[in-house]
């Protein structure tokens, strides 16, 4: 596990992958990117930016105009309900749409809170936690559950089933740098369909390579 976690920080190090720097920014973007691609994700999310001064205005905002100004990520409805949903909650939870009201809690509070607003899974409360709250955590998404699948670290069919057995396996000051990795090996080399095997930096590792070059 080390040496394939140490393989992929020299190769990709450790990218914030764009993400916003406060977790209730953060979780907007994670919200928006969903079933869009990262482009129109970031643009969506800084017409949003540019539109508000602080979350608490979006509550104001009439259901149909937030609509619009998601409409170009997709699935606007959904979103613009999750979002006010969320905005509302926080805001009855700590006075004011933030999350600094988490400081100083224990990781496992962390995650226990972000669980607990409309629509947030396991993994996006572990995304918002590892790259805006310093947590040792180990977001599984589809690019970390291929890959690591590929690696042969685990058999379970989807990404939501993963992250207690991958976090098993990958030791908390790795977990960072394996999730950034993955995400960027994922999207250049170990692709869904036809995978780059023999540009990849931990082919080596891989129990997928081993196989189909036994096999050829």
């Amino acid at each position: 596990m080390k040496a394939v976690c140490d393989a992929f920080r020299r190769t990709y190090g450790t990218s914030r992958l764009g993400n916003p720097k406060q977790p209730l920014d953060d979780l907007v973007s994670i919200v928006i990117s969903n079933k869009t691609s990262p482009v129109m994700a970031r643009e969506v999310y800084w017409r949003l930016k540019k539109r508000f001064k602080k979350w608490d205005d979006v509550l104001a905002l009439p259901f149909l105009a937030l609509r619009s100004i998601l409409k170009p990520a997709g699935l606007s409805r959904v979103k613009g309900q999750q979002l006010r949903a969320t905005f509302r909650k926080i805001k009855n939870d700590f006075g004011t749409c933030s999350l600094r009201g988490l400081k100083g809690k224990s990781e496992q509070e962390i995650h226990g809170y972000l669980t607990s607003l409309p629509g947030v899974s396991d993994k996006v409360a572990k995304c918002v936690a590892m790259y805006t709250m310093g947590a040792r955590v180990l977001p599984v998404d589809a690019h970390v559950h291929r890959v690591a699948t590929r690696l042969g670290w685990t058999a379970r069919k989807r990404a939501d089933q993963c992250h207690e057995e991958l976090e098993s396996l990958v030791a908390p000051d790795w977990r960072y740098g394996f999730h950034v990795g993955c995400v960027l090996h994922g999207r250049a080399i170990c692709r869904p369909m036809r995978p780059r095997c023999l540009e990849c930096c931990v082919n080596h590792y891989c129990a997928y390579f081993n196989k189909t070059r036994k096999s050829s």
